[in-house]
């Protein structure tokens, strides 16, 4: 079933494989709500594509290292749009260059679990719970290199590596995509990594080079929305465009246990305000 004629949020969409599956999604008749963190550039990404499309597409602006940001979007868009029919959260931050320092968010969180992990759960979980109509599918962009979860340092205080944080935030967006989909059966929920090395901000900082490119990523990631709204697929794990097997943690109920318990808490504060 081809993707057209949707209202999709496309988050991190003023680089890399976000702005172009926003274009891609554009092109093919959806309505697309793109995201980015500076308003500079997600309003010249907005210009740029309406003298293409002949209409402006909204725009919001969040910084998904901080919940109230992101609390602060989801409420904006809410208050102007009752429903979304796709939430694509690709926006992430990678792992830094080699030996890059430990990084904190306002909140006081570990940067990378924060942004790749919790801006998303208090997105999407906000959103869920303004919206008038929930979304017919939620996509969560991953990566194929994930690392088994320590529940006893979540936010990396002890011999911190960026690859390792990074891997492991993306980990967690597995494991919070499967317990969504069980908790709301009837939508398509799922999880997908769109491609490696391919040519994005974050494999240039921390490789130096990139093989693919983000249209290739954007086309994985279109292909697999289809496929998850044609065959109503939910709770899956895909590599590119095929469901695949994901770290073996992600299938372990306890451990989705643990992440729900260790993540209820950190998102009480946006979430409670509901």
């Amino acid at each position: 079933m081809p993707a057209r004629g949707m209202k999709v949020l496309v988050t991190g969409s003023t680089d890399g494989i976000g702005r172009a599956t926003a274009k891609l999604l554009l092109e093919r008749g959806n309505e697309v709500i793109l995201h980015g963190r500076s308003s500079e550039k997600v309003r010249e990404l907005a210009h740029e594509f309406e003298l293409v499309t002949g209409t402006r597409p909204r725009h919001v602006v969040a910084d998904l290292s901080s919940l109230a940001s992101v609390a602060s979007m989801v409420r904006a868009l809410a208050a102007e749009l009752p429903a979304l029919d796709v939430i694509i959260n690709n926006a992430g931050v990678g792992p830094g260059k080699k030996g890059d320092a430990r990084e904190e968010t306002e909140d006081g969180y570990e940067k990378r679990f924060a942004v790749n992990y919790l801006g998303p759960v208090a997105l999407t979980e906000l959103w869920l719970s303004l919206c008038q109509r929930p979304p017919k599918a939620i996509l969560n962009v991953t990566v194929s290199g994930q690392e088994t979860l320590d529940f006893e340092d979540l936010m990396s205080t002890r011999g911190y590596e960026g690859l390792r944080a990074y891997r492991r935030s993306k980990l967690a967006l597995i494991l919070w995509t499967f317990d969504l989909a069980q908790k709301y059966p009837d939508l398509a929920i799922n999880a997908v990594h769109p491609g490696a090395m391919l040519d994005t901000k974050i494999v240039r900082e921390t490789f130096g080079q990139s093989w693919g490119k983000p249209e290739d990523g954007a086309r994985a990631i279109r292909v697999v929305l289809e496929r998850s709204l044609d065959e109503q697929l939910t709770g899956e794990y895909f590599d590119v465009e095929r469901p695949a097997r994901a770290n073996a943690q992600a299938y372990d109920d306890r451990a989705r246990g643990a992440l729900r318990r260790a993540t209820e808490p950190l998102l009480a504060p946006v979430l409670a305000a509901r």
